[in-house]
């Protein structure tokens, strides 16, 4: 269920009438009466602690509002190093064999903690991954279920069954993969890990199924992550396989204390990394319909 808040209180006195807490108000909460901002739905609160933040008078008390200094009036760093910062970022997969402490996942999380969500439902819960013997559980687990879903779309009958499921495009995409997914399957067995390339700490983030904005709620808050971790020099890569494994294998599900009612939005590796990429990469033009 959805947490519920109280109410932000209006110091009366205090009010000047400039109506911003109004116009900020995503929950129709507020409204003007008598030149006052005033309370009038107060259960239609969902505490994102806009009205506090926006009031120049202080003349909003609510439980969301935090104490210390607000934002500047200019953003804490400008396009150019907002931009910069999105083109060093990268997916990393190759790691030093060398542990990340909890200290410093714990501020990776932490970013995640201040991503948007959809109604302030604030509902992503993460897992983190760090023994050894766990991410190499995790691992055989993985690498199991994908035999067990190509052996399906190798067989002509199985390959039909399953599309039934996931769709024809999805399994024609697994059949194309299947060469190379067998030469990893090889170097696997040489001893090389091409799943989660020998990372010392994994994080998957999950959410209620039901919920329509889980799965903007989960990987937004694992990309905060992935900046949080970039300038901490921690390199990460967003796994998908990790993530469609979780969804579709009970047992994974089970083993990492998902409960039935939630689905995996996301799953990265992380790790300090062993390769310094030297250049910048070209991306093509986006995709962008003008109206």
């Amino acid at each position: 269920m959805r947490r519920t808040y109280s109410p932000p209180e209006v110091l009366q006195r205090r009010c000047t009438g400039c109506n911003l807490c109004v116009e900020a108000c995503p929950g129709f909460v507020l409204e003007m009466i008598n030149k006052k901002a005033s309370v009038v739905r107060g259960d239609w609160c969902i505490g994102c602690g806009h009205c506090g933040a926006v009031c120049p008078v202080a003349a909003i008390r609510h439980e969301a509002s935090a104490a210390g200094k607000g934002p500047g009036p200019k953003p804490a760093a400008s396009p150019e190093q907002i931009m910069q910062m999105l083109r060093e970022r990268r997916s990393v997969r190759a790691y030093r064999d060398r542990p990340v402490p909890k200290k410093v996942l714990e501020r990776i999380i932490e970013a995640g903690r201040y991503a948007p969500t959809g109604r302030n439902s604030q509902n992503v819960r993460y897992v983190v991954v760090q023994s050894p013997a766990e991410i190499a559980r995790l691992r055989e687990m993985t690498i199991a279920f994908y035999a067990k879903v190509f052996s399906w779309v190798r067989n002509r009958f199985g390959a039909l069954l399953f599309s039934l499921f996931v769709g024809r495009r999805t399994v024609a995409y697994l059949q194309e993969s299947i060469p190379k997914l067998e030469h990893a399957k090889e170097l696997i067995d040489q001893g090389e890990d091409c799943l989660f390339y020998n990372a010392p700490a994994m994080l998957v983030v999950h959410a209620e199924a039901w919920d329509t904005c889980s799965a903007f709620n989960g990987a937004v808050a694992l990309y905060n992550c992935s900046l949080m971790a970039h300038t901490l020099g921690v390199g990460c890569c967003f796994n998908g396989y990790l993530q469609s494994a979780v969804n579709n294998d009970r047992r994974i599900k089970r083993w990492l204390d998902i409960p039935r009612d939630h689905r995996c939005f996301g799953a990265m590796t992380l790790g300090y990394q062993k390769i310094r990429y030297q250049h910048l990469v070209k991306r093509d033009p986006a995709k962008a319909a003008w109206r």
